[in-house]
């Protein structure tokens, strides 16, 4: 299965065999090496996982594109292996948690902001996707196989050197800024214009192909700044992922800045200048965005009344909560009671 195969494929396979395009419990199901899993456990083989408008094409041999518009209707979680590429990532709305082999990665569409997120998966691992219950998403991903890339990405790339440095860096995580190119070759691909079935294919090959080309260029560029040592040296590298991993395992605790920063192994100011430099935010915004992720999934699966949930994001006020919510995920908090016990 390729990055998002586990819906994806099922999506494509199944759904188009439905006149209402829903994807069923008995859909993934049917599909040898995939396991389901659901905090409802009144789910039957009929129920409805998700239903909306779904695309998984291999384009041409090791270049495969996943695109859905849909809506996830239940929390759930998916485990396949994932096999060796490169995951192009473009998140248009909805969240969804990763994880690979013992890496978690996290999801997320943001208002007004348009991120790539690319991921190097250098060899097979398990693979699990949570879904955090009812949402629309919209997401786009092109995954390139290690083939695919050296026969026909990397003799574009003048530093073949970097290039094929990146492909073995095991479940190296790049995140960066779409340029207007990108954007707009995302949209292209959501609302295609009208052509004739013979050049859908083809027209859909030559955006995965130019965005394939744009994300190399940019983890290039972050591999170059890395190395430079102009904004990220490696070891920065290294003390930021120790402060995030500090984080994620300690976000249910009382933290500072200080002690995030001793077990990173950096000061206090410098652990502050790596995330500005690397995430675009301060330190506790990180650990904000966190708490608040958290809360919102006990919410959707109805493990926290909105209470419980404020207390999850470690705010004290209701209203303070529901406003750092609502910027975080544009949505109040209450719009999740029907999953939640408030």
């Amino acid at each position: 299965m390729s990055f998002e195969g586990l819906d994806m494929a099922a999506a494509e396979s199944e759904a188009g065999n439905h006149n209402d395009g829903r994807v069923r419990v008995r859909d993934f199901m049917r599909h040898e090496g995939i396991a389901l899993d659901s905090p409802d456990d009144r789910l039957s083989l009929d129920d409805t996982l998700m239903k909306g408008a779904f695309l998984h094409r291999e384009l041409r041999q090791g270049l495969v594109l996943h695109v859905s518009d849909a809506i996830e209707e239940r929390a759930f979680t998916a485990t396949s292996m994932l096999p060796e590429e490169l995951s192009c990532i473009f998140f248009l709305e909805g969240s969804v948690d990763l994880s690979i082999g013992d890496r978690r990665f996290a999801f997320q569409a943001e208002r007004g902001v348009a991120r790539g997120v690319a991921i190097m998966n250098a060899c097979p691992e398990n693979f699990a996707r949570a879904s955090r219950g009812r949402q629309h998403l919209r997401h786009l991903v092109v995954s390139a196989s290690p083939e695919w890339l050296h026969r026909d990405a990397l003799e574009a790339v003048s530093d073949t050197s970097g290039g094929n440095r990146l492909l073995r860096d095991h479940l190296a995580e790049y995140r960066w800024t779409l340029t207007p190119r990108m954007v707009e070759l995302v949209r292209q691909i959501f609302t295609p214009s009208p052509l004739i079935p013979e050049l859908r294919d083809l027209y859909l090959e030559g955006r995965a192909v130019e965005l394939v080309a744009e994300t190399m260029a940019a983890m290039l560029q972050a591999d170059r700044r890395d190395m430079g040592g102009n904004l990220l040296t490696r070891q920065d590298a290294v003390c930021l992922q120790r402060a995030k991993d500090f984080i994620e395992s300690r976000a249910a605790e009382p933290l500072s800045v200080e002690a995030i920063a001793r077990e990173a192994g950096i000061s206090a100011s410098g652990l502050q200048r790596l995330f500005r430099a690397a995430e675009g935010r301060s330190v506790f915004d990180h650990v904000r965005n966190i708490r608040l992720e958290r809360a919102y999934a006990a919410l959707a699966t109805g493990e926290a009344s909105v209470q419980e949930a404020s207390g999850i994001a470690g705010y004290t006020s209701a209203a303070n909560f529901a406003t750092a919510f609502r910027r975080r995920f544009g949505i109040v908090p209450t719009a999740l009671r029907g999953k939640g016990r408030s």
